[in-house]
């Protein structure tokens, strides 16, 4: 008789999936490794993902869609655009502050081109979340018109940059200023007021 497949199942293979295939190259991840961080058997992880890149395929899909939906409530609940901004960096930040292992998920792999159509598609309710908290800045004149998709493009490119390149020192909070600060003011020097 044959199992039924569970959602609580496929989520736990997909989590413990997500931290090893971030952990070491594809090639050098076994599935029996993913198995054991999960608690399962091999044969559990084959009957919901036939083969390794199926899987990959799937746990690249459910950080980028967990992610994608946890910025849009944190967006929501933020009323200025800057503060907006600032809670979606502190979310992605913080999200992967310890766990610098999903960061891979983020980059393009040439070895899977079915897979980086599927992440561009996946990765724009990200973009347009960013893209909406620009936009909201723009018309409230908190911020200058800009081409928002550019502007997102650049604001989660500081995100990841401060992701993989924070050291044990930093703080959170004080990345998340500087970026916002950076992001929203530019990091040229004000002009200061002549003296008479």
């Amino acid at each position: 008789m044959a199992r039924l497949k569970t959602q609580t199942k496929e989520l736990a293979i997909l989590d413990a999936a997500s931290r090893v295939f971030a952990a070491r190259p594809f090639h050098e991840v076994l599935i029996d490794s993913i198995a054991s961080d999960a608690g399962i058997g091999k044969g559990t992880i084959y009957r919901y993902f036939e083969t390794k890149e199926d899987l990959y395929f799937a746990t690249v899909v459910h950080v980028v869609e967990g992610l994608a939906s946890e910025l849009e409530q944190v967006s929501r609940a933020e009323a200025s655009a800057a503060r907006k901004l600032e809670a979606i960096a502190t979310l992605i930040l913080g999200r992967f502050w310890e766990r610098r292992y999903l960061l891979p998920f983020f980059q393009r792999d040439e070895r899977f081109p079915a897979l980086e159509v599927e992440l561009i598609k996946r990765r724009e309710p990200i973009l347009r979340v960013v893209q909406e908290a620009i936009l909201a800045g723009i018309e409230r004149r908190e911020f200058r018109g800009i081409d928002a998709r550019i502007g997102a493009d650049l604001f989660l490119g500081m995100v990841r940059s401060m992701n993989l390149f924070h050291t044990s020192s930093d703080r959170l909070e004080d990345l998340v200023g500087q970026l916002i600060s950076v992001f929203v003011q530019g990091a040229g020097r004000r002009a200061e007021p002549e003296t008479a």
